[in-house]
């Protein structure tokens, strides 16, 4: 029996890691995929949430710097509120077949570095989704479909419950200091919810960040016809700063927060004007996009095709910071923290450096310090927390009653706070 006993034990022990769950979020695996946008089609700024059986569609858009003809397949994976895989099949979540080819794409025009622009638009003739939730749309290379190169992920909800959102710089923690807190009520008068408790997933997003990401939430009331989240201290955010900005659309003359323009074949190299700690001065308020991007570029007609391809070099001047890591985060790198993102320090210079190969346009972008061991960035040590600065609130709203089978998305609420807060 003692025998058996541990047998069993080392079988649990190695079948668990190959039922572990990934969580899909949006990110590029292959160097040669660039520029990497997963956005509402029509929209400038906008989280990519639609809703099912709209006219509203995703636009995914990237740049591909394959030699020659490069030609992409995608698979649809539907997720569950966490972005693992749920346990619908196929047939069950999507009309359409695995494998269509990604077929809107043109090579740009005029430019010194060459590469082929791609556009899919979902739900489309080939794929469409019969249920909402979350969705991860991996893409091949027809030619080795057993290497992903990028995923991107959005997500399709049902409305069926409103829900009013609100932020605060009155927290729990302190008043009008350096923390925000969100607050929202579900109402659903024409949807019965009957076990919010337990039949109710809420997501809640920081400027579309994973890394911060709040759930677990529970109601303080449940009305006749609404859900009641308020007083949470789990609602309560570090408020951050507002985003740094630079622009370069040219190489004739230097752009928002551009020092210098040269040319290093075979790139253009863009020159960043030094960036300073902002922890320790006052708050200033500034018309960010929440980290967002626009890909634009100076006398040109399709940015798509025509924007040029630069080497952006970062520079943010402090001492080194231990125990942790700096990273660049904002869309640039689809707010994901990693080797991909994160910053080298220069003792030399005493400066935090990163050289970044991105497309003409306009970047917002922070910079996150993560401890050791930990994955939540912390705006603190470097931008500084104030509860003044305008962020993007998401709710996300995800029921599943016992006894079905995934995670249906009813509701979604965006919120970009009032400046000042009061």
């Amino acid at each position: 029996m003692r025998k058996f006993k541990i047998l069993f034990l080392l079988f649990i022990s190695i079948l668990a890691p190959m039922n572990a769950q990934e969580a899909f979020f949006t990110n590029i695996s292959d160097k040669q995929i660039k520029t990497l946008q997963v956005k509402v089609e029509g929209e400038l700024f906008a989280d990519p949430f639609i809703p099912l059986d709209g006219e509203r569609r995703v636009e995914i858009n990237f740049d591909a710097f394959n030699p020659g003809f490069g030609r992409y397949v995608y698979n649809l994976i539907h997720c569950d509120a966490d972005w693992t895989r749920s346990s619908l099949s196929q047939i069950e979540y999507m009309d359409g077949f695995q494998g269509s080819t990604i077929d809107d794409f043109a090579n740009s025009i005029g430019t010194t570095t060459q590469y082929t622009n791609y556009r899919l638009f979902f739900p489309n003739d080939d794929v469409r989704p019969k249920v909402s939730g979350n969705y991860a749309l991996q893409v091949y290379n027809e030619d080795d479909p057993s290497r992903v190169v990028f995923t991107a992920c959005f997500s399709i909800y049902e409305p069926r419950v409103s829900v009013a959102t609100t932020v605060s710089g009155n927290t729990d923690i302190d008043t009008n200091q350096s923390h925000q807190q969100v607050s929202f009520t579900i109402n659903h008068r024409h949807f019965p919810i009957a076990y919010p408790q337990s039949d109710l997933k809420i997501w809640v997003y920081q400027n579309n960040r994973r890394d911060n990401a709040v759930t677990g939430l529970q109601p303080i009331s449940i009305l006749e016809n609404q859900i009641v989240y308020a007083n949470n201290r789990n609602l309560i955010f570090p408020a951050g700063n507002e985003y740094r900005r630079m622009e370069f659309i040219s190489d004739k003359y230097n752009g928002m927060h551009v020092e210098n323009i040269s040319f290093h074949n075979p790139y253009y190299h863009v020159e960043l004007m030094t960036d300073q700690p902002r922890s320790q001065i006052r708050y200033q308020y500034d018309q960010d996009q929440d980290g967002g991007l626009l890909i634009r570029c100076s006398n040109c007609e399709d940015a798509d095709t025509e924007a040029d391809y630069f080497i952006v070099h970062f520079a943010l001047a402090t001492d080194w910071i231990p125990d942790g890591n700096v990273y660049l985060s904002g869309d640039i790198y689809n707010n994901v923290l990693d080797e991909k993102s994160r910053m080298g320090y220069n003792p030399d210079k005493g400066r935090y450096e990163k050289s970044v190969l991105l497309k003409q346009g306009n970047y917002n972008y922070q910079y996150l310090f993560v401890p050791e061991g930990q994955t939540v960035g912390q705006t603190a040590p470097i931008e500084g927390d104030f509860f003044e600065t305008e962020n993007k609130y998401s709710v996300y709203v995800f029921y599943r009653p016992m006894g079905t089978r995934y995670d249906r998305l009813i509701g979604v609420s965006t919120i970009r706070n009032t400046m000042p807060l009061l």
